[in-house]
């Protein structure tokens, strides 16, 4: 593709009417990737693996979204920007830092984020924290994630958009709620640990992604997995 059409790309990353859902969500998951498997670049951040192709899906999923989740340890690496549309924060323990833009750089355009937690880290939570964020009960000792999702579905946010990090991503496949996948597969070996999903023993048998989508824009390659072919009817 000579230039990145935005008309084709909304079509070709359309999300399936809610009657076309298999639960109460639809769960896209987006990343970017080198040739060998890295997702983050020499600085450490996914961002820097970025290019126009890349970013351009990156806001076009964003668009296309209810709610952005994302992990506790992807927030801190990436250091989320506040958003103006609603962003959802998986943290068992709530270690998160006072410091961080999302809490320091918001204004009033921006969405008040929440918070998926544990009743655990709840009780503790300190008084900043509630101030900053609406903290919302995903389970006792660790975030159920069915449970977590049932919640931003009872939102009105059923349109989901996981951006990472990778043991986020390994838990939503064990939950068996991830709809599709957009990766983006950038020109570049990096030679980096991090990886799209680490999990001990791996999954025996291997899951099976079902390619409906690619696109190639100098030399960037984008691509559209569905987690089943069955979820889209």
């Amino acid at each position: 593709m000579a230039t990145l059409d935005q008309g084709a790309l909304a079509e070709a990353y359309a999300i399936p009417e809610p009657d076309q859902w298999t639960g109460p969500t639809w769960l896209r998951v987006n990343f970017v990737m080198s040739l060998d498997g890295a997702i983050v670049g020499p600085e450490g951040l996914s961002r820097s693996l970025g290019t126009e192709a890349d970013r351009t899906v990156f806001h076009l999923a964003r668009r296309l979204s209810d709610v952005v989740l994302v992990g506790a340890g992807t927030l801190r690496a990436e250091d989320y920007r506040p958003s103006t549309r609603p962003l959802a924060i998986v943290s068992g323990r709530l270690d998160l830092a006072p410091t961080l833009r999302v809490f320091t750089d918001h204004g009033p355009e921006h969405v008040r984020p929440m918070i998926l937690t544990t009743s655990t880290a709840l009780a503790g939570a300190p008084d900043w924290l509630r101030a900053e964020a609406d903290l919302v009960d995903c389970g006792a000792d660790s975030v159920n994630l069915l449970v977590a999702l049932d919640r931003l579905a009872e939102c009105g946010l059923g349109r989901v958009l996981c951006e990472g990090g990778p043991a986020l991503f390994t838990d939503l496949l064990e939950a068996d709620r991830v709809d599709e996948l957009l990766l983006t597969i950038v020109p570049q070996l990096v030679g980096s640990p991090e990886h799209l999903v680490n999990r001990t023993g791996g999954f025996t048998p291997p899951l099976r992604l079902h390619l409906s989508e690619v696109i190639e824009h100098e030399g960037t390659v984008l691509t559209r997995y569905r987690a089943r072919e069955s979820r889209a009817r």
